[in-house]
């Protein structure tokens, strides 16, 4: 991928700080019966992970190019399958932004992974994409200078999304900051897994999470 390598390690460090995040959320929400919720946290781990093994030129290969954008296909078709089914039933989903991210509206999931697997086929050698790898042996998301337009355009308009996105989700978090503020303690000294299950659910937590996220997926777009 062609970043710095400052840029990369920034940002799969904090892919993988999100990817800890929702698996906070997943054990805290064990026992609940909320198997959307629990689908939807855990498709953001799979994404988070996806993101940072891509991101750094070490793990880039981890995850064959072809096999990664069929498994977010499919996740993002589940995700428009549950979406039109809520939709023929009637049922108000609400809006898509400043939501728990364990929760988060279908929509932003199905175009979520369609961002995911866009990044991946950007990353399936080509026929002459074999003479352009780099010294490192693999394409990466520098093979993805030969795209084709179509995917190129398709790349772009989830990468406005996403920022639009992002930027919603900023709004929202300044609007609810002072609401929204992380506690250390009450009166009742609460114990450690306390403490930590509180500030997992705070909804500024959710809603930077969210932010860093989008902004990074529609870096990693934009630069593919």
């Amino acid at each position: 991928m062609s970043l710095p390598a400052p840029v990369a390690g920034f940002l799969a460090a904090l892919f993988l700080a999100a990817a800890v995040l929702c698996v906070a959320s997943l054990w805290r929400r064990r026992g609940r019966h909320e198997g959307a919720a629990t689908a939807s946290e855990a498709n953001h781990v799979v994404m988070s992970l996806g993101m940072a093994a891509m991101v750094l030129p070490a793990t880039t290969d981890l995850v064959p190019p072809v096999a990664g954008a069929v498994a977010f296909a499919v996740l993002g078709a589940a995700w428009t399958v549950r979406l039109v089914a809520l939709r023929s039933r009637g049922i108000a989903l609400g809006s898509a932004i400043g939501g728990d991210r364990c929760a988060a509206h279908p929509t932003h999931l199905l175009l979520s992974n369609a961002a995911m697997a866009v990044m991946y086929v950007a990353m399936v050698p080509s026929g002459g994409a074999m003479a352009g790898m780099d010294a490192g042996g693999h394409a990466g998301h520098g093979g993805a200078a030969g795209s084709p337009l179509a995917l190129q355009a398709v790349a772009f308009g989830l990468a406005v999304y996403l920022l639009v996105h992002t930027a919603l989700t900023v709004g929202q978090l300044v609007r609810s900051s002072s609401a929204v503020l992380v506690t250390a303690g009450g009166g009742g000294a609460p114990g450690p897994m306390a403490r930590v299950g509180r500030v997992v659910d705070a909804p500024a937590v959710q809603l930077g999470c969210q932010a860093v996220t989008g902004a990074g997926m529609a870096l990693m777009l934009l630069v593919h």
